[in-house]
């Protein structure tokens, strides 16, 4: 069961213009700002959030429209294609990037000599980048688009009901299941925790010797959006994984169905994060957020003394008459 459509229609609204706001701004300054665009740390986030945007403006909306109206935004096949293709191919590209990313964090500080050479750094940054961005929409246009699938269009369902097309080839539906959910999700929680005591133990180990506040951004910028998978991702993820492993649907399955409409803020928190995660962006946007304030501090003009400048006249008239 999930969350009614009422309460999913405005927990997904409140928080989708803000966070489209937050995408854009924190797109803006990764990109244009030459400190942010040359730290290779933020790469795999400038990728993350293109995704991000393309999502919201996308998914999110026409699953905020169907959960208003109960019924897709177009009752048409193509329409429903469309939106189960860019459903599964953004959110899995996402997931798969921040695991990437989280393995990526171990590379940058751990294992520096993997970036020395512009060699190393093209199949250590940036073919990681390529593959993960690329895979997913190459896989589920295989899904949806060249396999045969008999099930029908369900216009009063979520994406149509054709979710379904992955488990009419048990291999495929475990693959999905496995590589595009179950690893990426355990890889990111894992490597996030182990990173953290990688370096407290490295940091008690060698004093100050180890260089904490070097490595102090791209480890916090990690470790927040992480903390999101964690509170968001975990319980859906445990059940999947268990469905997947054999456990009866009959078990939990109304709670599953909670937890993955939930799952899904993850993408509206993602900007936020990056946001909150960054000192200069924070700084950034506490600057931007001041000058809209001093900006709607509006000046009343002083009003002119039209009053004494009539009398003046009607003296200066009164005068001339006698």
């Amino acid at each position: 069961m999930s969350l009614p459509a009422v309460v999913t229609f405005w927990l997904y609204l409140i928080f989708l213009i803000p966070s489209i706001i937050f995408c854009i701004f924190c797109l803006y300054y990764f990109l244009t700002d030459s400190r942010f665009r040359k730290a290779l740390y933020n790469h795999v986030f400038v990728v993350i959030l293109f995704f991000t945007l393309f999502y919201e403006l996308t998914d999110i909306i026409w699953f905020i429209y169907y959960s208003h109206t109960g019924i897709v935004l177009s009752t048409t096949p193509m329409f429903c294609l469309i939106w189960i293709y860019v459903d599964y191919s953004g959110y899995v590209t996402i997931l798969l990037l921040m695991s990437w990313a989280a393995i990526e964090r171990h590379i940058l500080i751990f294992h520096q000599n993997c970036m020395t050479t512009l060699m190393k750094r093209f199949l250590f940054h940036y073919l990681p980048l390529i593959v993960f961005s690329i895979y997913p929409f190459i896989f589920y246009f295989v899904v949806f688009f060249v396999m045969p699938c008999d099930v029908p269009f369900n216009y009063k369902k979520q994406r149509c009901g054709h979710g379904f097309c992955l488990f009419n080839n048990t291999l495929v539906g475990i693959w999905d299941s496995i590589a595009d959910y179950i690893v990426p999700a355990f890889i990111t929680i894992i490597l996030s925790i182990a990173l953290i005591i990688r370096v407290w133990y490295i940091k008690y180990r060698n004093g100050q010797r180890f260089q904490w506040k070097r490595y102090k951004k791209m480890t916090v910028q990690l470790i927040s959006i992480s903390f999101l998978y964690f509170v968001l991702y975990l319980p859906f993820l445990i059940l999947n994984t268990a469905y997947t492993a054999g456990l009866s649907t009959d078990i939990g399955f109304d709670f599953f169905g909670t937890s993955a409409d939930l799952s899904y803020l993850i993408i509206l928190f993602i900007p936020f994060m990056c946001t909150i995660s960054s000192p200069e962006l924070r700084r950034k946007f506490q600057k931007i957020t001041r000058t809209c304030r001093r900006s709607k501090r509006v000046v009343d003009p002083a009003p002119l003394p039209v009053y004494h400048l009539r009398r003046d006249r009607v003296v200066k008239r009164t005068s001339s008459i006698h």
